[in-house]
């Protein structure tokens, strides 16, 4: 997992791996806690997510959750175009806003999930 604070209001996460299982659990325990709570948008990059169950899904739910209850807003970029579909059949794109597809200029900061941090 990379995370950058673009700005004091704004931080970017972007997620490398199989999103799912313990993997997702240990999300939580893996996030910043400070520049997540002074942060009013959570950009959350899924580019390299290559599965996705409903554990992970349960994650997204607890972070969408977390931030809405202070305030602050969730995206979720860099889509894949089956892990959509799949927020689609849930009805979690509804909640959030998803941007199908890769924008790697914006990703500055990866959690490898099951594999330990990279800055």
């Amino acid at each position: 997992m990379t995370m950058q604070a673009e700005t004091r209001s704004r931080l970017r996460i972007e997620l490398d791996g199989d999103f799912w299982g313990h993997e997702a659990l240990t999300l939580a325990d893996r996030l910043p806690l400070t520049e997540l709570a002074s942060a009013k948008l959570v950009v959350l990059s899924l580019g390299k997510v290559r599965r996705i169950d409903e554990t992970g899904l349960a994650m997204l739910v607890r972070l969408y959750s977390h931030l809405r209850v202070r305030g602050s807003r969730l995206e979720l970029v860099d889509v894949p175009v089956a892990v959509h579909e799949l927020l689609e059949r849930v009805g979690f794109s509804r909640l959030v806003t998803c941007q199908v597809g890769e924008n790697r200029e914006l990703a500055h900061h990866t959690i490898a999930l099951g594999a330990g941090v990279e800055a």
